[in-house]
């Protein structure tokens, strides 16, 4: 009898350790499950997290008029030179047309109200001459970013950036620039200038263009004759 009541009591705590060691072992097991659900989730939201640097879509696409920072002729300067004149002949032969008509065409299209332009920050002079003349500054103001239009032309997609200016007092209260592009010949851009958004897109064929002080006459050539 008593080695049986020995027995049962050596039989209930060896079962009694049994059940604490299972007990831990799900407890353990439960913890790292818990730590690898939580491990998850950080690296979850931490992959999900942008990128301190990283700016929205929609800021990023946005332009500043810094974009086109230096000193910029205004291509029109240079349509008068006598060692241009032979580029209106070749345009002339392209178009079909007779060298003055091609001439006075090209000009309309180039037509700009101020010789160059000296952009720094927001900030745009609008110049008599060129940048390297030193001369009259005709006005001059800050402009701020506001809407990016694509519009067609000649079957092309052209992309407008358009500032404001800041200030009443701005020669012009809108500016209409394009991406500088042509690196790899005549580096320039277009642009339009006034006071009114919507008459400026409408305006057909007139793209005055700017160019760095750099520029050749051999490069304004081949941008004629292109």
């Amino acid at each position: 009898m008593k080695f049986n009541k020995k027995y049962t009591i050596t039989a209930l705590l060896s079962l009694c350790l049994i059940l604490a060691a299972c007990q831990k072992d799900a407890a353990d097991t439960k913890t790292k499950e818990d730590t690898k659900a939580e491990t998850k989730v950080e690296e979850q939201a931490k992959d999900e997290k942008p990128a301190e640097d990283e700016k929205p879509a929609e800021e990023a696409d946005k332009a500043s008029i810094a974009d086109w920072e230096g000193e910029w002729n205004n291509m029109g300067g240079y349509l008068e030179k006598p060692e241009i004149q032979g580029a209106f002949k070749t345009l002339a032969e392209k178009e079909n047309t007779d060298e003055k008509s091609a001439k006075e065409g090209y000009l309309k299209k180039r037509k700009c109200d101020f010789g160059g332009l000296e952009i720094s920050g927001d900030h745009v002079k609008f110049l008599k001459e060129f940048p390297d003349a030193k001369g009259e500054v005709i006005g001059e103001a800050d402009y701020t970013y506001k809407d990016k239009i694509e519009v067609e032309h000649g079957g092309h997609k052209l992309e407008w950036d358009v500032f404001e200016a800041t200030s009443k007092d701005a020669p012009y209260k809108v500016l209409l620039m394009m991406p500088i592009h042509g690196e790899e010949s005549l580096t320039h851009f277009h642009m339009r200038y006034g006071d009114d958004k919507d008459s400026l897109l409408k305006e057909e064929g007139w793209y005055p263009t700017f160019v760095k002080p750099s520029s050749t006459d051999q490069q304004i050539i081949d941008e004629i004759t292109e």
